[in-house]
């Protein structure tokens, strides 16, 4: 027995959720309950995105690994057989789903747990209860639409500065300069023009050398 039955979404409609989510390149994607892979596959191959499927059912497990090695994308796809209620999300920029809302609401608490400030949560046709969409949108694709619910975590990471240290590397401190104790990550990754994972990857850098004391996170 499985919570959703595995009904594929179109390719049209797949590329517009990762649209909506602004996937960029390096980003980690999670899509959950992968069915075939398509999410995943086409993630990383036309979204530069490092990206995992979380499907219960092992045949589809096993076809999608087999056309993830087949079109050479093992390094940047991958399936996890597994319950997606058991896999955590704690890497994920960004979170796919065409699950049923019963679903969505059993792996809210999960999600709001998991997920840092500013990941994207991207729903196909189901909401997630009490969760306020940033962008609802109509896909019409054959003979029918397809509703898609864009969410984006509440919250903010704030850096701390540490210690003054002499940064030698020119990205490094361009990110340090950055660095108030009021700026989010995301706010320094947009005056930055990068996503918020290169910026969280520096300021990790920079916490090893002293340079940022803490990330505080307030949600």
């Amino acid at each position: 027995m499985y919570d959703v039955p595995f009904v594929a979404t179109p390719e049209v409609v797949v590329r517009r959720m990762l649209q909506l989510a602004r996937v960029q390149p390096g980003e980690v994607v999670y899509d959950l309950g992968s069915g075939d892979g398509r999410i995943v596959i086409i993630a990383a191959k036309e979204f530069g995105a490092r990206s995992y499927g979380v499907e219960i059912r092992k045949d589809l497990y096993e076809q999608s690994m087999a056309r993830i090695k087949d079109m050479g994308l093992a390094d940047r796809a991958t399936i996890i057989n597994a319950s997606f209620y058991d896999v955590p999300l704690t890497d994920a920029d960004v979170v796919t789903m065409y699950l049923l809302t019963s679903v969505n609401e059993r792996l809210k608490p999960k999600l709001e747990k998991e997920l840092r400030p500013a990941a994207r949560v991207v729903t196909h046709d189901f909401e997630v209860p009490g969760w306020r969409p940033v962008v609802v949108e109509e896909v019409y694709e054959d003979w029918r639409s397809h509703k898609l619910y864009l969410y984006k975590i509440p919250g903010r990471e704030i850096p701390l500065p540490g210690k003054a240290v002499t940064v030698e590397d020119r990205w490094l401190r361009q990110v340090a300069e950055l660095i108030d104790g009021s700026r989010s990550l995301e706010e320094i990754a947009g005056k930055l023009g990068v996503p918020i994972r290169r910026v969280r990857e520096a300021v990790e850098q920079l916490s090893k050398i002293g340079a940022v004391e803490e990330v505080k996170i307030i949600k």
